[in-house]
């Protein structure tokens, strides 16, 4: 998980407190304590419940959705998918990925759309209706923005190890989406190992 959200996480808090806001201050600590206890939790394990990851997923969204207000929708649509465990936290970053370098910079309505089918992979898709990578490589140049992130390497690592102990074609890919040759946002695709429960 990514620093600068944490950071931005007690920011809210502080400014909710400061404002005299309890009620919601108090929701937000509840949420956030939550995602951070969850984090730690599964960080230790190999698998974890499917279920465990939307929940997971689902308070890391609240939380973003209090910091982007009424310009972030988001939808996570679940089809098939059933009775089965996967490696955790290996889908938060992409989405934490979206939110930073495609919808931040976007004017206007900010639209997220996590799917998740099960063939004999997990296969999860994000997409979002962002600014696009090209414009946000160049705002990451005029920020002397350089750097692979920690989280990015530690990522592709993670995908790099699961293809060889598991001996499937595991990983991501980026797809650009464009209308009239216009960026109009980015999909995420992700291909993740799983366990049947039963």
């Amino acid at each position: 998980m990514n620093p600068h959200f944490i950071f931005n996480s007690l920011n809210s808090i502080q400014d909710l407190i400061l404002k005299g806001d309890v009620e919601h201050s108090y929701s937000y600590i509840t949420t956030f304590s939550n995602l951070v206890r969850r984090t730690l939790s599964y960080s230790e394990k190999d698998f974890i419940d499917f279920d465990q990851e939307i929940k997971l997923l689902e308070l890391y969204l609240s939380l973003e959705k209090l910091r982007f207000k009424k310009e972030l929708n988001y939808i996570i649509d679940i089809k098939n998918v059933e009775d089965i465990m996967l490696p955790p936290l290996l889908i938060q970053p992409f989405i934490e990925n979206s939110l930073i370098h495609g919808l931040l910079h976007k004017e206007g309505q900010k639209n997220l759309k996590i799917t998740f089918e099960l063939n004999e992979t997990l296969i999860c898709t994000i997409s979002d209706n962002g600014i696009g990578r090209e414009k946000s490589k160049a705002i990451k140049l005029r920020q002397r923005s350089e750097h692979e992130s920690f989280s990015g390497k530690a990522i592709h690592k993670r995908f790099e190890i699961l293809s060889n102990v598991f001996e499937g074609d595991f990983g991501y890919k980026y797809e650009d989406l464009y209308e009239n040759n216009e960026a109009i946002g980015t999909k995420v695709i992700l291909s993740i190992p799983i366990k049947h429960k039963f």
